[in-house]
């Protein structure tokens, strides 16, 4: 049997809006490489374009490649990739995906809100650069991980697994804390494996603010509920914001400090001033030393998208891991075609030389749990990061060092090193420490882990 308890609260569906029509393409001057005015309103793969400075050109390198993870019977549908890029990416004519199976995954039928935003802002976004959606079915052999840990397991023994990874899914991490860390260690040490093998691993960073992976108002007046796996310190937490002069924190942009992961060294500085600068604001309902998160945030707020065959809107930071996750794959085109090698585990260089081809986002917060969450600030802070990208910032800092970044991949081969019998051949082990967990108490922390979608 798995942790007992009475079961987390539901997921939260995709906050969906119809839309008649897409937005009417008109242009005029701005701050930001020229950003249609109409992004003010509604977001397209356009609109990202020019906020964050991310080319049309499509990526020619061979060996590139983006992995968009997917569960719960998500369904990406290539009919309504097609329509959507017709409109949305007219320039893109071949615009398409490949589908990978693991546990019993399917992609068939009519396309769903999550796998569609995540393909969409993907391959809409990562012009001409491979894209798989990795389908992970109910035949599940890692326990209470419900296919976290098979779909790493399953790329990590692959030739070639994708150079980007990103995923739209998590939990709320108190559920591990209090019954089973080890389950959150095996997973966390195996998205170290995959990185050391050179992937990119992202991850949206939940959409309850301080409240977890979904907003709740169960912590009212206790501790802050972080998320996992974007509390993992191997893998690139990526938050949301909203608007675009100024650009702000978007409230739902999931943050704060790790129960279980303590703060990693390539991190250290950032946090220490933030703790700093936050001085006794929300003392003692978060864990000081603690991995913070997210690393970094792009826009999440009213995203286009179309799913069967009707417009919608979409927020969450399921919008923003994919768009990141594309910058990256693009870099990673303009590597590969230079002869050096891919970018890997980012953290290391987002956290040194990065930080200056970063947009500082100075504004906003995320509330919950009957506080007004952690503010924005100059600096990393917990609700977005150290900020948005600048794809050709990035590209002169990847360019001129991508092989300082290799210190990242080496970090990552370490830990993956040095884990304890985790990710290659460790499903069995996560199942039979789920079998053994005891039921934990406190409001929220009660069941068994749930994995949430977190648009």
């Amino acid at each position: 049997m798995r942790p007992s308890g009475s079961s987390p609260p539901p997921t939260r569906k995709a906050e969906v809006r119809v839309i008649d029509r897409f937005p009417a393409k008109k242009r005029a001057g701005s701050k930001r490489a020229d950003v249609p005015p109409q992004c003010a309103q509604e977001i397209t793969p356009q609109c990202l374009q020019a906020i964050y400075n991310i080319p049309a050109t499509p990526a020619t390198a061979a060996g590139n490649s983006l992995g968009v993870s997917g569960f719960d019977n998500e369904v990406a549908n290539k009919g309504d990739l097609t329509d959507f890029l017709s409109q949305a990416r007219p320039d893109i004519t071949n615009g398409t995906f490949s589908v990978q199976s693991i546990d019993g995954g399917s992609d068939d039928g009519q396309g769903t809100t999550e796998a569609s935003l995540d393909i969409q802002y993907t391959v809409g976004v990562a012009t001409n650069v491979p894209t798989t959606f990795i389908s992970v079915g109910q035949q599940t052999n890692d326990g209470a991980l419900e296919g976290f840990l098979d779909i790493i397991t399953t790329l990590t023994k692959q030739d070639n697994p994708p150079l980007v990874l990103t995923t739209s899914f998590g939990f709320d991490e108190t559920p591990f804390a209090e019954q089973a860390p080890e389950l959150a260690e095996t997973l966390c040490n195996a998205y170290a494996q995959l990185g050391a093998r050179g992937t990119s691993v992202l991850f949206a960073s939940g959409d309850g603010g301080v409240s977890g992976s979904q907003a709740d108002d169960s912590c009212d007046g206790s501790a802050f509920l972080p998320t996992f796996p974007a509390t993992c310190p191997y893998i690139t937490a990526v938050g949301s914001t909203q608007g675009v002069n100024p650009e702000t924190a978007a409230p739902f942009s999931a943050g704060g400090f790790s129960n279980i992961f303590a703060r990693p060294d390539y991190q250290s500085d950032a946090v220490d001033s933030y703790l700093k600068t936050l001085g006794d604001t929300n003392a003692g309902l978060f864990n000081t030393t603690g991995r913070g998160y997210p690393d970094v945030s792009t826009q999440g707020v009213q995203f286009v998208i179309e799913v069967a065959g009707q417009l919608q809107g979409v927020d969450g930071t399921s919008c923003s891991s994919p768009t990141f996750a594309s910058v990256v794959a693009l870099l990673n085109d303009q590597l590969l075609n230079a002869g050096q090698k891919q970018l890997g585990f980012l953290n290391p260089l987002l956290y040194s030389k990065g930080v200056a081809a970063l947009n500082d986002i100075t504004s906003g917060s995320n509330p919950g749990c009957g506080t007004q969450g952690f503010p924005a600030a100059a600096g990393w802070d917990a609700v977005t990061g150290l900020g948005t990208p600048d794809f050709q910032k990035l590209l002169s800092v990847v360019s001129g060092g991508a092989g300082d970044n290799q210190a990242g991949q080496g970090s990552a081969g370490q830990a993956g090193q040095n884990a304890t019998a985790t990710a290659t051949g460790s499903a069995g082990q996560a199942t039979g420490q789920a079998a053994g967990g005891a039921a934990g108490k406190g409001k929220k922390g009660k069941g068994k882990p749930k994995a949430t979608k977190q648009a």
